[in-house]
């Protein structure tokens, strides 16, 4: 069915039950009437595991994006987080049950709810003088729907929501050559590497410590914006390799450049799987501690694992229990050392230079009352820590200590946090303001073609 290019959606149980990032997925306003409310109150007690769990997860993301917001502004509508390059609506959480039924669905035999959903979409049709699509998982309540004169859609096949949707990038990309955009003498070079550009070529989200760059491969590190000008530095076209790393895309190229950059002492990396984080994050790591000595060792922590549990009775000591969740960190440790010819020498020189960097891989379970001197410290996986978590974590550095947050939003793996109530979400909504913070989400994967369509389609 075609669609008009802007029809707001009124989104049933089913779709959201199925989905809950139905609520991000629309450029168009988004309706949850007071009788979807209630079925999905409804649906967080069932027998059904899995039922009610998807119904809490939906629950609480509603939570997440209303918290603080009076019954008069959810009528009016809640800005939902929207993309730096896009779009989105607003959300508007609206009671139906004072509407009066229309006379075709009185006295219908199907469902008092979705008889009520339908008469809302047709009421709201009514209200705002134009189509409304009612977005459900039920076939026969898209038929009803299309029945009673309104349009209806199944929940988008290709639903996912990327990092870069929800966040905060701290980058952005120009198309062709910045510079072609000079005009008149208000844009020069005022001294060494540093240019003033009008503040309207930059998006709304323009701040100190933002970076940006352009097809023609120049990287630049902003460090005033006023109302009218945007003062910035230019970066090293051809920047070196950092422990034999060269980067290949010029987010890598300003992921490097933050990593390795003394004004820091936080980095918060996230992005798609494949896109290089973690290879990234322990090539930086390995160069300052063995190369320039700024720090002494290296601890690697992964989210969720043991952060409430005990390790347990696995075999051995802390460190070779841990080992296996760490699988991503050696990984890429093998990957940079990698000898073709000889497979045995390679995992000797890893385990040379564990020892050498000290690399310690420890579990978030005893990192409470921990406070890290001259250490480079790398949470791994901080998608699925809560705020409350995170906020333990980065008050864990102590004298000279640079901390490190990797993830991807689209891999929670814990039904209680949602990409908005996120840990990794809300130490990017925070620290973007921190003036010795760099934030920076990827938006490419250079791994294998396969990687590349999963993280895209699946």
């Amino acid at each position: 069915m075609n669609i008009e290019t802007y029809t707001p959606r009124v989104l049933d149980t089913s779709a959201l039950v199925h989905d809950p990032k139905s609520l991000l997925s629309y450029s168009e306003d988004i309706y949850v009437c007071l009788t979807v409310l209630e079925e999905l109150d409804n649906l967080k007690e069932r027998v059904d595991k899995s039922v009610s769990a998807d119904a809490r997860v939906v629950i609480r993301m509603l939570e997440d994006i209303i918290n603080g917001h009076s019954a008069e502004e959810m009528e009016k509508g809640i800005d939902l987080p929207a993309p730096e390059i896009g779009t989105r609506g607003k959300l508007f959480v609206s009671i139906d049950t004072n509407v009066e039924l229309d006379d075709a669905l009185k006295h219908g035999i199907g469902s008092d709810a979705d008889n009520r959903i339908i008469n809302f979409a047709i009421s709201l049709q009514k209200k705002l003088h134009q189509k409304v699509c009612i977005v459900s998982r039920d076939i026969n309540m898209r038929l009803k729907a299309r029945t009673m004169g309104v349009q209806s859609e199944d929940v988008k096949v290709d639903n996912s929501i990327a990092d870069v949707d929800l966040l905060y990038t701290g980058v952005e990309e120009f198309q062709g050559d910045l510079f072609d955009k000079l005009t008149g003498d208000n844009d020069f070079k005022l001294s060494g590497e540093t240019y003033r550009f009008d503040r309207r070529l930059f998006n709304e989200n323009c701040q100190p410590r933002m970076y940006w760059y352009d097809e023609a491969g120049h990287i630049g590190k902003i460090l005033e914006v006023t109302e009218e000008h945007v003062f910035t530095e230019l970066l090293l076209r051809k920047q070196g390799s950092v422990w034999g790393i060269t980067p290949k895309n010029a987010r890598q190229a300003v992921a490097l450049e933050q990593l390795t950059n003394d004004d820091y002492d936080l980095n918060i990396i996230l992005g798609p799987a494949g896109s290089g984080k973690t290879f990234l994050a322990v090539a930086a790591a390995l160069h300052q501690v063995l190369e320039t000595k700024k720090y002494k060792k290296i601890v690697v922590v992964r989210s969720r694992d043991f952060m409430d549990d005990d390790p347990g009775f696995l075999p051995g000591d802390l460190k070779e229990k841990s080992m296996p969740l760490m699988a991503g960190v050696t990984d890429a440790l093998i990957s940079m050392h990698s000898d073709d010819s000889d497979t045995e020498n390679t995992y000797a020189t890893i385990e040379h230079i564990i020892e050498k960097a000290s690399i310690e891989f420890t579990s978030m379970a005893y990192f409470r009352g921990r406070s890290l001197d001259d250490a480079f410290l790398i949470i791994d996986e901080s998608q699925n820590m809560t705020k409350a978590q995170m906020k333990g974590m980065l008050s864990r550095g102590g004298r000279n200590c640079r901390t490190v947050v990797l993830g991807n939003l689209s891999q929670i793996d814990d039904k209680f946090i949602t990409p908005a109530s996120s840990g990794a979400a809300a130490a990017v909504n925070t620290y973007k303001n921190f003036e010795r913070g760099s934030v920076l989400i990827f938006d490419e994967v250079e791994r294998s073609p396969l990687a590349q369509f999963t993280e895209q389609n699946f």
